[in-house]
């Protein structure tokens, strides 16, 4: 057998070692993959040319997980251990030009200089609230529709976006984005997509 590295399609982690199965399961996010017939074939696991296709299937969320809100709202408080509260203040002009109407708030965010609330965004009970500064009002994406999308990706000037849409709109310290509200993201997507 040669040893060889793949990545999963998951969450991107990188598994490597003696494969002796054209299927693989993910350590860290419990995704299960194949390997292409070509590189099964070249590993010697599969021989000839037909081979049955095998269907996929993630393993089901373990018993115990918790609903999406509640892993939401814990890994937001998490975040906020971490970072500067001031810049995640909760004002009656953001909660409103963001259009957030009786919804638990867990992480929210005024962007403008002024703290006017035209922009911004913020993670809530049903999902997620963005505003970016040239949207005449904000836009929302509910936890089942942010599961159904690619992993969310760090865009220029403040973005974090799935499939081209906003979900987060932060500009004040390009740290606490490119590191600390990254890794929220992608945390919150992983627990969406696969409930671990």
């Amino acid at each position: 057998m040669e040893i060889i590295t793949t990545n999963c399609p998951s969450c991107g982690a990188v598994y490597g070692g003696n494969i002796t199965s054209r299927f693989i399961t993910c350590e860290y996010c419990g995704t299960r993959f194949a390997l292409s017939e070509d590189e099964a074939r070249a590993l010697g696991i599969i021989e000839g040319a037909n081979l049955e296709p095998q269907p996929i299937v993630d393993p089901p969320a373990p018993a115990d997980a918790v609903p999406m809100y509640v892993f939401a709202r814990d890994a937001c408080e998490k975040f906020l251990k971490g970072v500067d509260e001031d810049s995640f203040e909760s004002t009656a002009k953001i909660v409103r030009g963001l259009g957030i109407e009786d919804e638990e708030i867990y992480l929210i965010h005024d962007d403008t200089f002024f703290k006017s609330g035209k922009n911004g965004f913020a993670i809530t009970y049903g999902g997620f609230y963005c505003r970016e500064m040239s949207d005449k009002k904000a836009h929302f994406v509910s936890w089942e529709d942010f599961a159904d999308r690619i992993d969310p990706e760090l865009g220029v000037d403040g973005y974090i976006r799935q499939d081209g849409v906003s979900i987060c709109y932060f500009t004040d310290d390009d740290d606490v984005l490119c590191n600390q509200l990254i890794s929220l993201y992608r945390r919150l997507y992983t627990y969406a997509t696969t409930g671990r």
